[in-house]
């Protein structure tokens, strides 16, 4: 595993440094038991901007509650977005197995109406041979025989010519009816092929069609964020990246290291889509941290909170995940001392907060 030599105590002091000289705002906590009303159900950057401060302070109009609704919508659209192109690759590949099942079953119909075609000319050739043999049965046969072994053998070859004409005819038919089927479930698997070609290309248009929907909100959202006042860029980043006193876990496994690696970004800003090793949305610094230790996560927070073991928040432990607000829109990295490491929103970088102070709807430890 990676990192397994960083000492707790460097990386503590480190954290401490980078926590230095940034305005500390308090944040309402959330009972994550309550049910959550739909104006609740935002982002990240809401927890940063109910401490009361006036926003007249900035630009004439600027609501800071609004602009963390609006980036709590393209951070969770951002992730239902991951969900989607997850959801279009599955498609893809299922279209593709669908087709090569298509292909192979229309090949098996082939050589199986060959098969039926040959077995056909044989039957066709031994009724032609009895045919010019004029009368093959036994009597033309005792006529025609000219001492006892000569019947015998005229009998023995009619015998047999009969039971190769039979099976011949049986074989005929059986692969007749095999190459029936086969055509059918070649059919069958050509027509779900094009319904699954159908089913992946809606999914893409429909991800084109959000995609473009989700840069007009990242535009939004960077243009308010951008003309933000001095004063109200502080409210919107919220308290400092460390709070005081945090001294990250000592590494004893997968998830402490996953953890440690994490922390190595505090103070790393946030972009949608981006899984590191400089930007991160909140799904992208999880999959990124636990990558460096070898191991594969889901991409949004939504697989993520579907995926791994479920745990109580009494049994809680630093490296688990930690999904919030009801759709499962944000995610963050226990980190201990009741704190979570995530990645907010546009203009917060990625930092230290109560485990709390937003919406929990499930923990999974990986």
């Amino acid at each position: 595993m990676i990192h397994r030599v960083r000492s707790a105590a460097l990386a503590a002091a480190a954290l401490v440094v980078l926590s230095s000289g940034v305005v500390t705002v308090s944040a309402q906590t959330a009972d994550p038991t309550r049910t959550v009303g739909p104006t609740e159900m935002v982002g990240p950057a809401q927890s940063t901007v109910r401490s009361g401060v006036d926003p007249a302070e900035g630009p004439p109009g600027e609501d800071l509650a609004e602009l963390a609704r609006l980036s709590g919508e393209a951070g969770a659209l951002g992730e239902e977005l991951h969900l989607a192109r997850a959801e279009l690759e599955r498609a893809h590949a299922e279209r593709d197995r669908r087709e090569r099942e298509a292909g192979v079953a229309a090949g098996l119909a082939v050589v199986a109406d060959a098969g039926a075609s040959r077995d056909q000319s044989l039957v066709d050739r031994l009724a032609t041979v009895r045919y010019r043999g004029g009368d093959t049965g036994a009597t033309r046969a005792a006529v025609l025989a000219e001492s006892p072994r000569d019947l015998v053998d005229r009998l023995g070859t009619l015998q047999r010519l009969s039971g190769t004409t039979t099976s011949a005819l049986d074989a005929s038919r059986a692969a007749s009816a095999e190459a029936a089927r086969l055509r059918r479930d070649a059919d069958v698997a050509s027509e779900i092929a094009r319904a699954s070609a159908r089913d992946a290309q809606g999914r893409a248009d429909e991800l084109d069609r959000r995609s473009e929907e989700m840069r007009v909100r990242i535009d939004e959202v960077r243009r308010r964020v951008d003309a933000l006042s001095d004063a109200q860029r502080a409210v919107w980043a919220g308290g400092p990246l460390v709070p005081p006193g945090y001294v990250a876990p000592a590494v004893d496994g997968v998830n402490t290291a996953a953890l440690n690696v994490a922390l190595t970004r505090l103070g790393a800003p946030y972009s949608w889509g981006a899984t590191g090793a400089e930007e991160f949305d909140c799904s992208g610094l999880m999959v990124w941290a636990y990558a460096q230790e070898g191991k594969t996560l889901p991409r949004s927070s939504q697989a993520q909170a579907v995926s791994g073991a479920p745990v109580a928040m009494a049994d809680i432990q630093p490296g688990d995940l930690v999904i919030y607000y009801p759709g499962a829109t944000h995610v963050g990295m226990y980190a201990g001392d009741g704190l979570v490491l995530h990645a907010p929103t546009y203009g917060v970088p990625v930092k230290l907060e109560k485990v709390d102070a937003m919406p929990i709807s499930g923990i999974r430890r990986y």
